[in-house]
């Protein structure tokens, strides 16, 4: 990807960070962010023999996925249970991060990958004719970026990526949110809770901890990747 001003990447960046925080547009927005959300199910259940029957993605930012894992092998089921759970709300934060540091680091590749895989996925499982439409839209945004590279990709690259992160953590403190009062909401972990008579807090506490594992194991590249946004930030300010 070819370079960028560096003051306007991070302009960018802040534009995609404040985003989820505005009315209306930020929930249109999510629906990106939903997208991701689903094709981390498939991701990580496919590659052990689990099917996804089909995704939805609706016009108010919700999405769904039927997950069969009927032929994963018996031995590792509950694993990939489990971490079909937790791939949901984690795609949409190590999909962002991803596009920020391939943007920060000036890789054309990285960015085109991480859209790709997602847009791709959700194509193939994607049943409805509204998320048909979303994905087409996501499809022709990667297909933008892989051939037709510019400063203006660029900006619109770190943009998706800073809100994929910040987008991604809002749902995580909503999610806290619920459990601590109590809502009757539908998420992931409740979904398991209902399966595997586990409290849905106790799934989101674990959730919280492998993903704090994950930070740690790649807490080299993050560290470098906080550090160049918040000297760019400070620098514009």
């Amino acid at each position: 990807m070819t370079a960028a001003a560096p003051p306007l990447v991070f302009v960018a960046l802040l534009v995609g960070a404040v985003l989820p925080f505005v009315p209306l547009v930020g929930r249109v927005a999510r629906i990106a962010a939903t997208v991701a959300h689903e094709v981390g199910h498939a991701v990580v259940v496919v590659p052990f023999g689990g099917r996804i029957q089909r995704i939805e993605l609706h016009p108010d930012g919700s999405g769904e996925a039927w997950v069969q894992l009927g032929r994963v092998p018996g031995g590792i089921r509950w694993l990939v249970r489990i971490t079909n759970l937790y791939a949901g709300y984690s795609a949409p934060l190590w999909a962002g991060v991803l596009l920020v540091t391939g943007v920060l680091h000036g890789s054309r590749w990285l960015p085109v990958a991480v859209l790709g895989v997602v847009g791709l996925v959700a194509l193939a499982f994607v049943r409805n004719w509204f998320g048909i439409l979303v994905v087409l839209g996501f499809d022709a945004l990667a297909l933008w970026v892989a051939l037709r590279p510019s400063e203006t990709t660029v900006l619109v690259v770190a943009a998706v990526g800073a809100f994929f992160v910040v987008d991604g953590l809002r749902s995580v403190v909503q999610v806290a949110r619920w459990l601590l009062t109590g809502a009757r909401v539908q998420t992931d972990f409740h979904i398991a809770a209902a399966e595997m008579r586990v409290p849905a807090s106790v799934w989101f506490v674990l959730f919280l901890a492998v993903n704090a594992v994950a930070v740690w194991l790649a807490r080299g590249p993050l560290l470098e990747v906080w550090a160049i946004v918040a000297a760019g930030v400070r620098a514009l300010f």
